[in-house]
């Protein structure tokens, strides 16, 4: 009998979810849970490795009970995984550290020491983003590294290779031989060449790592092993269920969306944020404002630019100011988010002059600047929490432009539409505010879970149900709203959105900086 369904695991930032779909990308049994996260002291964010394995077993077991096929009809399985993540692992495997959360910003601390090496061996930053694609923040995970390094290098020397959360979990469902990345996603390490995906010796040497110490990369959609009998009991799936190497959260984002083309932007507003472009050629921004990964699907490229926190930044407003509508969305069964932006539909476009800047975990692209923090600015009498709410809402879509205008200028084509996804994109309101400040139309996706179904494309590529990933799309990624941008709205926008661009020049040079050393980061 033809196996029918293809399962993508994604270890996001939250928490660990598994999603079934048919080979028309039709989604039939899902499950969430969500992962402890640890915040000791400003800048700090940590996990524990075994929570994600063991909150991924049991994703996988609820989504394949909910959904109750039968596992021997299962495909294949693969992965995604919070990108700029890592944990180091000695020689038998075992944890020596809590998994550095992309979001955490300890790094800080060793980016003046990163530009003195630079310079001490004839380079530049922009020579190093030339090579790596990535401008030097507290973003990937290179810094946490050297900063691991200097605190601990009993540990660092005890390390035998620092992993992602796809390598983990690929070893933990049967991938024995190798502790097996992705190819495409080695740029976050920022000692790999931009251009083919592989690491370059002498950056490592500059920065005094060494590279037997990270993972060995491979092309996604590569099998890497089978589910072992143990884990099958764990997790419900059948022994000898091929596993497929994936790729990050947002590239694999990107194709479950179908972005694939030049033209379409793909928008994500999950944990973090995302705006990413398909080139077939490789590209860098002239100033170094994006990064450069591979693209999992095509092994081209895409150029990104990244938010730290995005629809978290709602999140946390939600948790400040939303104590009533969480109450309410207990006693009646509704969805919290629904009630909490309802209120943002009597504020008008602009929010009356009130603007959010969303930095609760600092500024990534295009400003790369640790040191910003968020603000409501503009505040008066006359604003009340509709506002306040309908403010945050914007302000995460200016950053988001902020970004796509820097994709632009890095040299991609003029983009015809914009494909988003993530918790922002179950919002109506939220879509049409994205449409009217990016100016063009945005499109939603069947499956609000995109990482997943872009996981499970690279599955169901990986076991041949299709050949390449464009006939992939073309089967499982299918079109379910779309939002054109309101003319009058689009010009209170572009007015809005230069008055949010000055606010972050006025506060970069003595407000943010002075702020941050007083918390202790700087």
């Amino acid at each position: 009998m033809e196996k029918t369904y293809v399962v993508g695991t994604d270890a996001g930032t939250t928490g660990a979810r598994t999603v079934i779909f048919t080979a028309e990308g039709k989604e039939v049994g899902s499950a969430y849970f969500e992962t402890p996260t640890r915040f000791p002291q400003p800048g700090w964010v940590e996990q524990d490795a075994e929570d994600v394995v063991n909150l991924a077993y049991r994703s996988t077991k609820t989504a394949i009970e909910k959904s109750g096929i039968d596992p021997a009809d299962i495909a294949a399985i693969s992965f995604t995984n919070m990108r700029s993540t890592c944990v180091p692992v000695d020689a038998n495997g075992q944890y020596l550290s809590h998994i550095f959360i992309w979001q955490d910003l300890r790094g800080t601390e060793m980016i003046p020491w990163m530009r003195e090496r630079l310079a001490a061996n004839g380079m530049t930053e922009m020579d190093l983003y030339n090579i790596t694609g990535f401008p030097i923040s507290a973003v990937p995970p290179s810094s946490k590294i050297y900063w691991y390094k200097k605190h601990f290098p009993e540990l660092y020397e005890k390390t035998d290779t620092f992993i992602t959360p796809q390598a983990m979990l690929l070893r933990a469902y049967g991938a024995k031989d190798d502790w097996y990345d992705d190819n495409t996603d080695a740029g976050w390490w920022q000692i790999a060449n931009a251009d083919t995906f592989e690491y370059d010796e002498r950056i490592a040497e500059i920065f005094g790592v060494d590279v037997a110490k990270y993972p060995n990369n491979y092309r996604p959609g590569t099998q890497v092993g089978t589910v072992t009998p143990e884990v099958a009991s764990l997790t419900g799936l059948l022994a000898g269920t091929p596993l497929i190497l994936g790729s990050g959260d947002q590239q694999c984002g990107a194709i479950g969306v179908g972005n694939a083309e030049e033209g379409l932007a793909s928008v994500s507003l999950g944990t973090a944020g995302l705006c990413i472009g398909y080139s077939s050629k490789p590209i860098r921004h002239p100033e170094g404002a994006n990064h450069i990964l591979g693209h999992p699907g095509t092994g081209h490229w895409q150029m990104e630019g990244h938010a730290s926190a995005a629809a978290s930044a709602f999140r946390w407003l939600r948790d400040s100011i939303g104590q009533l509508e969480r109450t309410t969305a207990s006693v009646i069964s509704a969805d919290v988010y629904d009630l909490f932006t309802r209120s943002a539909e009597g504020s008008p476009p602009g929010a009356k002059g009130a603007i959010f800047l969303p930095w609760l975990a600092g500024a990534a692209c295009p400003y790369y600047d640790s040191y910003a923090r968020a603000a409501f600015v503009g505040m008066t009498f006359a604003h009340d929490k509709g506002d306040l709410v309908r403010a945050a809402m914007e302000g995460i879509a200016f950053e988001m432009r902020d970004m796509l205008e820097a994709l632009k200028q890095g040299g991609l084509p003029d983009f015809k539409y914009y494909r988003v996804t993530g918790g922002a994109a179950r919002s109506p309101l939220w879509n049409q505010i994205q449409a009217d400040i990016y100016n063009g139309p945005v499109e939603t996706v069947e499956t609000s879970e995109a990482t997943a179904l872009g996981a499970a494309i690279l599955a169901a590529m990986g076991v041949g149900i299709y050949s390449d990933v464009h006939e992939a799309i073309g089967n499982m990624v299918h079109v379910a709203d779309r939002w054109d941008p309101i003319p009058e709205n689009v010009e209170t926008y572009d007015e809005i959105f230069g008055i949010f661009r000055n606010t972050y020049k006025a506060l970069k040079t003595d407000v943010f900086p002075a702020i941050s050393r007083f918390q202790g980061v700087a």
